[in-house]
């Protein structure tokens, strides 16, 4: 199978073609119903936390309880299901039973502060909320203030207060479990399964829509051949997580899963005691990973698949990871919420490189009058997947705004691909800022100052000159690396000897403790700015 391939007429890259192997005029629920009812015995998920193994019947089993009830509270197709929760054992097959209702899932990251979370639920206008007994307190101010104190359905998972409904009592028996049908709700193409949160680095986050197709598509494209342990520490919230949870009905994969947030520690015994096969990492969590002098004793041989994405991810930090896995590599990708998974390097690395298109993925690059570019020109990235994408629920403007008039997703990316399909981003458009005429791409920067001794993590932005903002200067805001002693005359002595005029520190440098991150480790540099104009004052 050819991993791209480009037609020089349309200039347009293609990822391989396949044909899903389930029904896209299907819901999902039939599927993953079909999926259960097949393979009873097989492990689906596991919980660390507790030791429990879910089997496939006892998942169905749950799933179909949750879609009982929750038709039985008045869940209608099309109404939508807020989920503020990390993951636990009853997560999952509830978010799976809401699908195979009718209903629609909006995942929201449980760390969300109450006007965030308030924001999604005024986009979405959720029937039911649910939430972790962590942050009940943080969802109720985020209803009253999204429903300008009205009263939602809020129903808390694994929780033992007296005060809240309890997700555990939508799992009575119905004594008719063996004999459910999913029901049929209509054009797969046109039917939501899921509105997940854009990432929300540069702005407020937009609902993106997705259908039951799409998600059947997902599911059909990528079957695992041979048993795997899969594992991460997204929530369904973020794209990763919510795809780690289908890849487990593609195939033979059990899901690790675990309540606890992100910590070396837990990673590594998620590795040894578990031993786990494929797992995905953001860069700031694999940074922190390398770094950790417990690192050299892990036994990491399980491990044959270790894919980083969601950020710029740096050649050296790919080697030292690739140094501990004797039986693997790492695997550089590249998804969004809109389409799902986009590129990756399966074949090969390439330095630099977010790798070749995914299954069904066509991709051109455009210049800025929309010109269809060729290869090794630098413009603006389209894509589009094999089910379209409907758009940003109701949000008409930047449904518009992002798809052109040939179903190709502006995907804000600036690159370009080489003549083997490679794909390489420059940044993002949005990212790029200009110092007197000349463009400076963040990332670029980013990727010298990491390499830097005592940079722990690093994000570089633009800071206005004057109050005119006749021009940005480059300003780095850094975390230090443990026990390091660097300072900013270090670091401008060393960065400025090393770039372009236009691309030195003229903004400053600014030690900071960390940098905020999404809570999939993105790192939001809108917030990064607001700090370092802070620290400028």
């Amino acid at each position: 199978m050819s991993l791209c391939t480009y037609d020089d007429q349309s200039r347009t890259w293609y990822g391989p073609k396949v044909v899903s192997v389930y029904n896209t005029e299907a819901n999902v629920g039939h599927i993953l119903n079909h999926i259960l009812l097949r393979t009873p015995d097989r492990i689906i998920q596991i919980d660390m936390d507790t030791g429990h193994r879910m089997n496939c019947a006892e998942f169905r089993l749950r799933m179909v309880r949750f879609a009982r009830s929750l038709t039985k509270a008045g869940l209608q197709k099309g109404d939508i299901v807020a989920l503020a929760n990390g993951n636990s054992e009853n997560v999952a097959p509830l978010a799976c039973a809401v699908m195979t209702v009718g209903g629609v899932i909006n995942p929201l990251a449980p760390e969300l502060n109450v006007d965030d979370m308030a924001h999604m639920m005024r986009v979405t206008q959720p029937k039911i909320v649910f939430c972790d007994d962590s942050n009940v307190e943080v969802v109720r101010r985020a209803i009253d203030k999204a429903t300008g104190g009205g009263v939602l359905p809020l129903y808390v998972v694994e929780s033992s207060r007296d005060d809240v409904l309890h997700a555990e009592d939508l799992l009575a028996a119905t004594g008719d479990e063996e004999q459910f049908v999913p029901a049929h709700f209509g054009d797969s193409r046109e039917l939501l399964a899921m509105i997940l949160c854009s990432s929300g680095t540069t702005g407020p986050s937009k609902g993106v829509s997705v259908t039951h197709a799409q998600t059947i598509a997902m599911l059909g494209t990528y079957p695992m051949g041979k048993p795997v342990t899969t594992f991460n520490f997204s929530p369904l919230y973020w794209g990763t997580g919510l795809h780690a949870l289908l890849g487990t009905f593609s195939g033979l994969a059990s899901r690790l899963i675990t309540r606890r947030p992100f910590s070396p520690e837990t990673f590594f015994e998620a590795i040894e005691q578990h031993g786990v096969n494929v797992t995905f990492l953001p860069p700031s969590y694999a940074s922190q990973i390398v770094k950790d002098p417990r690192v050299q004793q892990v036994n990491f041989r399980a491990l044959y698949m270790l894919v980083l994405g969601g950020s710029y991810v740096s050649d050296g930090l790919r080697d030292q990871l690739e140094r501990l896995l004797p039986n693997g590599r790492t695997y550089n990708s590249l998804g969004s919420s809109e389409l799902g998974w986009l590129t990756g390097d399966l074949a090969k690395r390439k330095p630099g490189s977010v790798g070749t298109l995914a299954v069904n993925i066509i991709a051109r690059v455009v210049d800025d009058t929309g010109k269809p570019l060729g290869v090794g020109e630098r413009g603006h990235v389209l894509l589009k997947g094999a089910e379209p994408f409907v758009g940003y629920y109701r949000n008409e403007a930047a449904t518009k705004s992002a798809i052109d008039d040939e179903g190709f997703l502006r995907t804000g990316d600036v690159g370009y691909f080489d003549e083997e399909g490679y794909l390489y981003l420059i940044d993002r458009q949005k990212d790029i800022f200009k110092y007197r005429g000349y463009h400076v791409s963040p990332s670029e920067l980013e990727a010298k100052l990491a390499q830097m001794e005592g940079v722990q993590e690093v994000c570089v932005v633009g800071v206005p000159a004057d109050a005119d903002r006749t021009t940005e200067l480059p300003a780095a805001a850094i975390v230090r690396a443990a026990g390091s002693a660097l300072t900013a005359p270090d670091v401008i002595r060393i960065f400025d000897g090393q770039v372009s005029d236009f691309n030195r520190l003229r903004g400053g440098v600014y030690f900071v403790d960390l940098l905020p991150k999404t809570p999939s480790g993105k790192v939001l540099r809108r917030k990064v700015l607001e700090e370092v104009m802070r620290l400028r004052k």
